[in-house]
């Protein structure tokens, strides 16, 4: 989980606490994995910049030995090594930084070693945590199962591409799309209702980019209906029984005749819950 963000002014006291007792433990299963990790080291060549990488196993006595594609596992194998042992200098750096009090920004990020890896050894590479956008590329190309539309629902397209089923969601996904938040639309959420697995498919799932957590948004529009309201009432119930908290993790706006959606509610929300 990333407690900072470059927009964000530095850390807190806690913040760099927490910050020194997570970089601790990754050291720890950093050096245990090079303790298992195969001698030597991991070379490449290619003969132009539009042709393959040809990958050697260097010993420590400078011998090469040519790994073909039927030696992907040492290939992984070696390419892990040299990103863990990255990922340690950096960690060790950035330990012994915190411990001088140093200013937290001026750091070079752990998160960061993942993305300065040569582009043909990442494939191989499981970094011990994903850079901010590294983490944002692959949660918004993420497979999730969707509602299944009903006849003659979800008439409205979006610029993001998705189709939804009011005027109100499309306006809100329009102006997230064109505002940078980043969502996913009627994202299936498993819940527990009364012990037993339900889903649900909230209008929003959106991502905060400084904790990673995901923060479900619902559009209740028609809140003059009894049978709506009873079903609005359930959902918020559930909800809150499986831990999301309105303001925090959970967000929704609503309309009735005499009280209709206004964008300006919809962007007071965002803005108080994603401070830019």
């Amino acid at each position: 989980m990333s407690i900072y963000h470059e927009s964000l002014t530095p850390p807190d006291l806690k913040e760099l606490l927490q910050r020194k007792q997570f970089l601790e433990k990754t050291q720890s299963k950093l050096e245990a994995r090079l303790a298992k990790a195969p001698d030597g080291r991991l070379a490449t060549s290619r003969q132009s910049r539009y042709s393959y990488a040809s990958f050697y196993h260097v010993s420590k006595d400078g011998n090469r030995v040519y790994l073909d594609q039927s030696q992907k596992e040492t290939i992984a194998a070696l390419a892990q090594k040299e990103y863990d042992r990255k990922a340690l200098k950096v960690v060790k750096e950035e330990l012994m930084r915190l411990k001088m009090v140093l200013p937290y920004v001026k750091m070079q990020k752990l998160e960061d070693v993942y993305d300065r890896c040569l582009s043909e050894k990442r494939s191989f590479i499981t970094p011990i945590v994903l850079s901010d956008e590294e983490f944002r590329q692959r949660w918004l190309s993420q497979a999730y199962v969707k509602k299944q539309p009903l006849e003659n629902d979800h008439p409205f397209p979006t610029e993001k591409g998705d189709i939804v089923c009011s005027k109100t969601e499309a306006q809100e996904a329009d102006y997230m799309f064109y505002h940078s938040y980043d969502y996913l639309y009627e994202k299936r959420l498993q819940l527990l209702d009364r012990g037993r697995p339900t889903w649900r498919y909230p209008d929003f799932t959106i991502l905060d980019p400084v904790t990673r957590e995901e923060v479900i948004f619902e559009h209740f529009g028609m809140v003059d209906d009894e049978g709506y309201q009873h079903s609005m009432f359930d959902k918020i119930r559930l909800y809150e029984e499986n831990g999301y908290v309105i303001g925090q993790n959970f967000l929704f706006t609503f309309e009735t005749a005499e009280h209709p959606f206004t964008m300006d509610q919809f962007i007071l929300i965002l803005k108080t819950r994603f401070p830019r």
